[in-house]
């Protein structure tokens, strides 16, 4: 099978995070009307439940995502959406710090707009690696 040009996975890599930063921008604002609702109701404990809720959030996006794009089959019993979910979490934020440090340093919009395209690209190949590892294993794979 031949191989993708890089041209067609930078596009690709392009489109799972733009994919992925615009449906959970939607779901973001769901998301923060459940977290009230949680947290008016049950304190300390709707607030545990309403991340819990986000890592679900965030999995299942990437989840459909990598089948979506890249064809992938990712494990998505609720134990690894829910991990997946976590990881992916922790791990973009963790690659976002230097884009809060430029937007602190160089605040306009002209920056914001260009660290968005850059971190598109970024955003798409961490979740890709993320959905990669914990990717279901086809039989061929493990005979």
């Amino acid at each position: 099978m031949e191989e993708p040009s890089w041209k067609f996975l930078l596009l690709k890599y392009f489109l799972h995070g733009i994919s992925f930063s615009g449906i959970f921008l939607v779901m973001a604002f769901i998301w923060a009307i459940i977290l009230v609702v949680l947290v008016v109701l049950g304190l300390f404990i709707g607030l545990i439940l309403g991340f819990i809720a986000l890592f679900f959030i965030i999995g299942g996006i990437n989840i459909f995502l990598a089948d979506l794009i890249w064809g992938m089959s990712v494990k998505s019993d609720w134990k690894n959406v829910l991990l997946h979910g976590f990881i992916l979490f922790i791990l973009l934020i963790i690659v976002s710090i230097p884009s809060f440090i430029v937007n602190l340093i160089v605040p306009s919009l002209a920056t914001s707009i260009v660290l968005f395209v850059i971190y598109c690209f970024i955003d798409g190949f961490v979740a890709k690696s993320i959905a990669g590892s914990l990717e279901e294993e086809s039989e061929e794979n493990s005979e």
